[in-house]
């Protein structure tokens, strides 16, 4: 019996029920048809995830909270202050290390007047011992040959005294000038020496010139050093407002008002919802065909009637498990091949509303060349 007949001789329950199962199976066949070609043509996987660069933000300096600004699902801009740590003692090693500084900047400065006060003393000083041994040379020049010629003179007269040519009073007079222009030649040696012990006197002082020098040098040295503390000291103290570095979102807030950190632990997360991507890890048997820039469907499991759109922008030069902390040894002779998985980043295209959040549920399809 064909098809037919057994249609004229069924009754009005089956012929109804007949026609639609035909309708229904007439009406699925667009819907198989785009389902096979969506297979065939896109990269589909349900291993995805909206993810962004969380950013931890922790102090630089320990101290209790003062003060929390924000709480979390807060918006917040760059540059926004979010939380006060208790400025109490940075404030204070503030103000100590200012007055340190002042203190040597100071002791620098008088250091540099005493220098230049001494200095001034001691150029005089030389230049008047200079002249004091220039004159007194030129005074022992002078009688050192007034007492040749008195000499030469007393042996004459005194040649011509033995021959009874000149009188006695003569002799007697020539004889005095002699023993004063002596006593004159020791007197002007004797002002050299003076001028010369003076002088050297003064070139002494000059050693006092130098210290001072190394002083000076050891006490600016420490003024930069007390300014550098002032510096780092401010630093500190400025460390203790918490700003944000990026627009964005406060994700998770870690601690309360009153509690202690200290670098390294984490106050809040923020990210960026601008910087709000998906990562889809995709099986390698998937990979042909896959480029970047091609476009991508995103249905998100809290969005079931919605689907986005993204591009790729980025596809992982290694799978996931060559980062794994314990690496799969193969080298006993035990394997079982499992496909492995490549990271792709995807670029959310059409979210201005910034709906989707870190951590929803993504089923990617990748549209392959």
């Amino acid at each position: 019996m064909s098809v037919f007949d057994k249609w004229k001789t069924a009754d009005l329950k089956s012929r109804i029920t007949n026609a639609l199962c035909l309708l229904v199976i007439i009406a699925a066949i667009p819907y198989g048809m785009h389902w096979l070609y969506y297979r065939f043509t896109h990269a589909i996987t349900d291993d995805a995830f909206v993810e962004s660069d969380l950013i931890n933000m922790t102090p630089r300096v320990p101290g209790h909270i003062k003060e929390l600004l924000v709480d979390e699902s807060y918006v917040i801009k760059k540059d926004q202050l979010l939380a006060i740590l208790d400025p109490v003692d940075y404030q204070a090693q503030a103000e100590m290390s200012q007055a340190k500084a002042e203190k040597a900047l100071k002791n620098a400065e008088a250091l540099k007047i005493t220098l230049e006060r001494t200095t001034q003393v001691v150029d005089r000083e030389t230049n008047i011992a200079q002249s004091g041994i220039a004159k007194a040379e030129d005074d022992l020049k002078k009688a050192q040959a007034n007492a040749d010629r008195v000499e030469r003179d007393f042996k004459r007269v005194e040649n011509l005294y033995e021959t009874k040519s000149v009188a006695k009073h003569q002799f007697d007079n020539i004889n005095a000038e002699r023993t004063a222009a002596v006593a004159t030649l020791s007197s002007a040696k004797l002002g050299v020496n003076v001028a010369k012990q003076t002088y050297e006197r003064v070139v002494a002082e000059k050693l006092v010139v130098k210290e001072l020098e190394a002083k000076i040098a050891s006490a600016e040295k420490e003024a930069k050093e007390a300014a550098k503390g002032l510096e780092i000291a401010k630093l500190n103290l400025e460390h203790t407002q918490i700003k944000s570095p990026i627009n964005g979102v406060v994700a998770k807030k870690f601690i309360h008002a009153g509690d202690f950190v200290s670098p390294g632990f984490p106050i809040f997360s923020i990210y960026d919802a601008d910087n709000v991507f998906v990562r889809a890890q995709l099986e390698e048997t998937k990979m042909k065909g896959l480029a970047l820039g091609q476009t991508v469907d995103l249905e998100v499991d809290a969005f079931s009637r919605r689907t986005f759109q993204g591009r790729v922008i980025k596809i992982g030069d290694a799978t996931g498990s060559q980062f794994m902390l314990i690496p799969r040894d193969t080298t006993t002779g035990e394997f079982t091949k499992v496909v492995q998985r490549i990271p792709i980043k995807i670029q959310i295209t059409d979210d201005p509303e910034h709906v989707l959040k870190p951590g929803y549920s993504v089923t990617v399809g990748i549209k392959l060349n």
